[in-house]
């Protein structure tokens, strides 16, 4: 039996497909940050099942994000993204290159994800454009991680020296 040692394994795992569902609707409406959640699904399935969980959540609600800026709420969404200053840059990188100025806007941690999602939605990009940059929200997310890694081999080097000192 493979789960003879650890018995509430079965159990624990059967909550995983409401956490892919679950994962989508708190990054599509925070009650708590998605970084929160992210890290809870990371410590409770592991690197790998949690990447997968938070991802899945991340795609599904940008596409919530941009097919309801486009189809629903077009005219309250462009009078909210005035508010943000670099908007404006950000609708000429638009102009030349959809795919790299999203690419480029995702991979960069400065600009809130709701924000391009609605901005993309908002202005026309294709969809198809659009879902073919999420992809890279890995590629964010292991440079993030490998940042996250730095320093808490830092941190531990540091307390480590203030320790024996």
């Amino acid at each position: 039996m493979v789960f003879r040692n650890h018995p509430n394994e079965i159990e624990e795992n059967t909550h995983l497909p409401l956490m892919f569902l679950f994962s989508a609707f708190i990054a599509t409406i925070p009650i708590i940050p998605f970084t929160l959640f992210s890290g809870l699904m990371g410590a409770k399935y592991g690197l790998v099942v949690g990447a997968l969980v938070n991802w899945f959540g991340r795609i599904i609600s940008s596409a919530i994000y941009f097919l309801s800026a486009r189809y629903f709420f077009t005219d309250f969404f462009s009078v909210y993204l005035k508010r943000f200053k670099g908007i404006d840059k950000f609708q000429r990188m638009i102009q030349k290159n959809a795919f790299v100025a999203i690419f480029i806007a995702r991979t960069i941690p400065v600009i809130p994800p709701p924000v391009v999602n609605i901005y993309s939605g908002v202005v026309g990009i294709a969809f198809l454009t659009y879902i073919s940059s999420l992809p890279k929200l890995l590629i964010s997310a292991i440079f993030y991680l490998i940042f996250l890694i730095i320093i808490i081999l830092f941190y531990k080097t540091w307390f480590n020296r203030r320790l024996h000192n």
